[in-house]
């Protein structure tokens, strides 16, 4: 079997996506890190803690913590603190935040549609299948002997 090599793929498909939000950025003046932080919030309702950013996206611990307070400075988001528990902290967008990241959706449906133009359903649907393998995969790299 012929190996494909997803980073290049995955690489240039990033790049692209950046270009896409990249208005959505200059018209409110966020950085990418922050645009990603609002629209995880969006997308993810019962998600609302830093550390599900930094788990589910990727993001680097130091990068949400600076994009949280950023955002939380210019009135885009707020923390609410469990009272049980001051170190945790629960996000939640406020109204311009809110209207920040749909613009931010609107974007990635123009994205994602561009992206899988031509793909059939049953097309998509093997990809989705064959994509839940690979990240199933990667969660067991800890696990084998590929990880030194």
């Amino acid at each position: 079997m012929e190996l494909l090599n997803y980073f290049d793929a995955m690489g240039k498909a990033k790049k692209q996506y950046s270009r896409c939000m990249e208005s959505v950025c200059r018209a409110w003046a966020l950085t990418q890190n922050e645009l990603a932080v609002l629209l995880f919030l969006q997308n993810n309702p019962r998600l609302d803690r830093a550390a599900d950013i930094v788990a589910c996206r990727g993001m680097a611990k130091s990068h949400v913590s600076l994009s949280v307070a950023s955002l939380e400075d210019r009135g885009f988001l707020l923390r609410r603190f469990e009272p049980a528990d001051r170190r945790t902290s629960h996000l939640e967008l406020t109204d311009q935040g809110r209207a920040i990241a749909g613009e931010g959706q609107r974007r990635q449906r123009l994205f994602f549609e561009e992206l899988y133009a031509g793909i059939t359903a049953e097309e998509f649907e093997l990809l989705r299948s064959l994509t839940e393998k690979i990240m199933e995969n990667i969660e067991n790299f800890d696990k084998t002997e590929t990880n030194p």
